[in-house]
């Protein structure tokens, strides 16, 4: 292997222990300002709950590929008195089932959340504009090769 193969290959593999990290921290990497103490788990699920109507834990986990106990761990900290996001609602068709929808506070926090996720991709859309079209080419198979790789894993 080529030296300048040799040290991509590395760049790749430390970039990808970073996100790694990174991802073990939170559920998502967003960049942009925090304007809340919510965390990327209850801000997607605010966002999800914001866009799709209520919703019940299973439903939620099953979107944001999560375990329930994660939903429920998030769900309290968004139903707790400082936070007070979401309300629960029975189920019309199945009083057993328990729904959450978003208040105004958690509609807020939900816009919030999308505007991190905008500025995420507008990092990634100016980091990419460095590049000419055939680089972006490349780059663009490299993802997909790469996500391949990590799909086989």
């Amino acid at each position: 292997m080529n030296q300048q193969v040799e040290n991509k290959a590395i760049q790749i593999d430390t970039l990808l222990n970073q996100l790694h990290t990174v991802a073990e921290q939170q559920r998502e990497i967003l960049f942009g300002t925090v304007q809340s103490d919510i965390t990327t788990t209850q801000g997607h699920i605010l966002m999800l709950l914001n866009q799709k109507g209520p919703q019940t834990n299973k439903e939620l986990a099953e979107a944001l590929q999560v375990s329930r106990a994660a939903i429920t761990k998030a769900m309290k900290g968004l139903q707790t008195s400082e936070c007070n996001c979401v309300i629960p609602v029975l189920d019309a068709k199945d009083a057993r089932l328990i729904r959450f929808t978003v208040n105004h506070q958690g509609a807020i926090f939900a816009k919030l959340h999308g505007e991190q996720h905008a500025a995420t991709l507008a990092v990634y859309e100016k980091i990419m504009q460095e590049f000419s079209s055939s680089e972006q080419q490349v780059i663009g198979r490299f993802i997909t090769a790469l996500d391949e790789c990590l799909q086989e894993e």
